[in-house]
């Protein structure tokens, strides 16, 4: 019997290697990238270097082993983080987006209330953050949700914020502006003093009390600030 030669197909053999070569290549050179610029954007109270101590990048490592997953696990679990978006390139180059929680208040224990209720206690005073000025955990959930209707530019007008309720009304509040006038206002009506920029200049300089609670109205404040209950 004639035995037949079976025909090597080097053709196929050299593709083979060479997509085996340039694989083996192309996973060599991704090894071999490094992180070269990460960019936090988002970010208001935590720093950069903060972030990126928190996820292990302040000293640029090799591209593969950065993982947006690892990532968004380890800056989630910060009260102040409410979302994390994280992007890579092959160029290098790290984006992580950043949502923050905000901070609303400062409580009579000195902790720092945040849109999600939670509270957390930093090293550094925050400015232009109110301070409650005594116990509102009756309602406190409530005046969370609440507080976030309020324009941030008039957010920053309130320099205190104190819990004043009735017998009618549960839910009262009075805030002292930083302008040196009062607000008397409710939950319910709370976005009302989104107009406050509008309704200032009307008062021609006066200082006093604005009722938001029941109706639009504003009386001249007392002589001795200590007098102010009378006016309830």
């Amino acid at each position: 019997m004639k035995k037949r030669m079976r025909k090597i197909n080097y053709k196929k053999i050299i593709i083979v290697f060479a997509i085996i070569l340039f694989c083996g290549l192309i996973f060599f050179l991704y090894r071999s990238l490094k992180v070269k610029t990460v960019y936090v954007v988002g970010n208001n109270f935590l720093t950069e270097s903060e972030i990126l101590e928190e996820t292990n990048l302040l000293e640029y490592p090799y591209l593969y082993q950065v993982s947006a997953n690892d990532i968004k696990d380890k800056l989630t679990k910060n009260d102040l983080i409410n979302h994390v978006k994280v992007s890579k390139s092959i160029s290098g180059k790290v984006v992580i987006e950043i949502e923050e929680n905000k901070i609303l208040y400062q409580d009579t224990t000195g902790k720092y209330v945040l849109s999600n209720n939670n509270e957390i206690s930093l090293e550094n005073s925050i400015l232009g953050i109110p301070t409650m000025m005594n116990d509102c955990s009756e309602v406190r959930e409530k005046l969370v949700n609440k507080l976030l209707l309020i324009d941030s530019d008039i957010m920053k007008h309130i320099s205190e914020i104190e819990y004043k309720p009735t017998e009618l009304d549960k839910e009262r509040f009075m805030f002292y502006m930083t302008d040196g006038n009062y607000v008397y206002i409710t939950l319910s009506k709370i976005s009302l003093i989104n107009s406050y920029n509008e309704v200032y200049p009307t008062l021609e300089g006066k200082k006093g009390i604005l009722y938001l609670d029941s109706g639009n109205h504003f009386e001249i404040k007392e002589k001795k600030e200590e007098q102010i209950d009378k006016v309830e």
